[in-house]
């Protein structure tokens, strides 16, 4: 394990591992790092960087900082990084702390955990530990949200531009993945009901943010063992384009009245998800990125991580 010198002057300091994504947003995390440290000082803790060289390598040296008793470990990177980590912390009595250095930073999000270093850092060295549910994709930890069809397009999409910052990429990715939409066809069983699908998207949600602030599914929580099934339906476009617009900002009902006629919701323990019969595997993406392709199972694992979360965070 290659870790930063301490140094001289933090003899007396608590250490707290930060394991980083060096070439998060294409470099710009290093950038965090001078600001973290001086962060970290402040309230007398030294970080302890390690680079981690893939998310196989960040999962294992979180594994081994949870072995070795640390209490708390810390994710500098975007939400690929944070589900490296946590997989190496599940089951585990050590806490993931979250320093954003992403692009959607969706998971601190839903856990109120600010973007700014020096608010993160307090949140690290004062907040309280909350347990939380987790996705596991055939043994993949995910902590956010597993999906096909649409959000895949949407990722590609959103990862193809530069200029464009915070959740407008991704609506950008929306309104670009609509035009024309790519249709996908599952064969799902949930909870030991098979669905016939054919639509847009299907998406299996823990905190319901995706695409820096968009939602797949605003109730969603992390704490009630279920996973929330949102599928996307196939449909008269220009309407389902206004629909999905709206959709991805949150306006699901008005009041006790549903908005999206196009979107079925529900929620379940496990879902096995398979292409049709004669279709060609479908891409499932966990957390922003490209993972696996069907077919796979969804189960929810309950109260399994641990993460450091403000002292009076949403729930």
């Amino acid at each position: 394990m290659s870790t930063a010198s301490p140094q001289s002057s933090a003899s007396s300091r608590a250490s707290v591992p930060v394991i980083l994504n060096p070439v998060a947003r294409h470099g710009a995390v290093q950038k965090r790092i001078e600001p973290l440290q001086s962060a970290f000082a402040a309230h007398g803790l030294e970080a302890v960087l390690v680079e981690s060289t893939s998310e196989q390598n960040a999962t294992d040296l979180a594994a081994e900082f949870a072995a070795r008793g640390a209490p708390i470990v810390v994710s500098l990177g975007g939400d690929g990084l944070v589900r490296a980590v946590a997989a190496g912390l599940v089951g585990t009595r050590t806490s993931l702390g979250i320093i954003a250095g992403g692009r959607g930073n969706d998971f601190i999000g839903k856990l109120g955990i600010p973007k700014d270093i020096a608010a993160a850092v307090a949140i690290v060295a004062n907040g309280r530990d909350r347990t939380i549910d987790v996705l596991d994709l055939d043994g993949q930890i995910c902590v956010g949200n597993v999906s096909l069809g649409l959000d895949s397009t949407v990722q590609e999409y959103a990862d193809s531009v530069r200029r464009i910052k915070g959740h407008w990429v991704y609506l950008y990715g929306v309104v670009r993945a609509i035009m024309p939409p790519r249709r996908i066809a599952l064969a799902l069983t949930i909870d030991g009901e098979q669905v016939e699908f054919r639509g847009l998207s299907a998406g299996f949600a823990n905190s319901g943010r995706y695409g820096g602030g968009l939602k797949l599914s605003p109730e969603a929580k992390l704490d009630d063992g279920l996973i929330d099934v949102v599928l996307l339906k196939d449909g008269f476009l220009p309407r389902l384009a206004a629909e999905l617009v709206a959709f991805t900002v949150g306006k699901h009902t008005v009041g006790k009245h549903k908005l999206h006629p196009h979107i079925h919701f529900g929620h379940a323990r496990e879902v096995h998800i398979a292409a049709t019969e004669g279709a060609e595997p479908v891409e499932i993406v966990a957390d922003g990125d490209a993972v696996a392709q069907t077919p796979a199972t969804v189960t929810i694992r309950p109260e399994s991580l641990q993460v450091r979360v403000p002292a009076a965070e949403a729930q």
